[in-house]
């Protein structure tokens, strides 16, 4: 389902045998970088999904937090908001990215998620259905919607990601996952226009709930958020 499942079709074979502990995450940034996105291992695996209407949750976020920030650095998920996080909790996101292996570099490792990036552009442009999720606190989502336009989505199929594509995959898109008339009233409004920056998403204003008018300001203060984010 996640990007490194995708990825792993292209590993060097002595991966496998030990690719359900550690190696799920150590091995695409180990080898990614050096994998031909158009050989024959990803494209067969990509077509198939394709074919066969296979989804794929990538958590993007989850493995540019691992393979780009340095040991202590703030994972670009959790930039917007310094500042607005308690502090125990903001302190828990500067842990950093993977520890960089000694016969290898976060160049490497950076290089390794240039392709992963790659791999979901492929993997969208083949047709292969992306749902947007995190693996994490939740806030990242809109910065996973970010990495989707470095891939090549246009911003309508990045909001699509995280609203209409996953309604269909659990069979609820009759009455959630867009703005209809008798579909259930769950939408949020924002300022900015996320059709030209989609980081606008963040400046959520007011969230409708099954119909019911909710101001996000007291929502992010009922959720220990001290502001908005930037």
């Amino acid at each position: 389902t996640h990007i490194n499942w995708i990825m792993m079709e292209a590993m060097p074979e002595s991966v496998l045998p030990v690719d359900n502990g550690i190696m799920r995450f150590e091995a695409p940034g180990r080898y990614a970088k050096d994998v031909d996105l158009d050989g024959p291992a990803l494209t067969n695996l990509v077509a198939m999904m394709a074919k066969k209407g296979v989804y794929s949750d990538p958590t993007m976020v989850a493995f540019e937090g691992l393979y780009v920030p340095e040991n202590g650095d703030l994972s670009p998920s959790y930039a917007p908001f310094v500042g607005t996080l308690p502090p125990a909790t903001e302190r828990g996101f500067r842990s950093g990215g993977f520890a960089v292996p000694k016969d290898l570099t976060r160049a490497d490792y950076r290089a390794s998620w240039a392709k992963m990036v790659g791999l979901l552009g492929k993997m969208h442009k083949a047709g292969v259905p992306i749902v947007a999720g995190t693996d994490g606190a939740g806030i990242e989502l809109i910065h996973e919607l970010e990495i989707y336009l470095q891939a090549g989505f246009t911003p309508a199929e990045a909001l699509a990601a995280a609203t209409i594509v996953p309604a269909r995959l659990v069979g609820q898109d009759k009455k959630t996952g867009s703005i209809a008339v008798g579909k259930v009233a769950d939408m949020v409004l924002v300022e900015g226009d996320p059709s030209a920056d989609i980081g606008s998403l963040r400046q959520t204003r007011t969230v409708v709930l099954g119909g019911k008018l909710l101001d996000a300001d007291a929502l992010r203060a009922a959720a220990g958020f001290s502001g908005r984010p930037k």
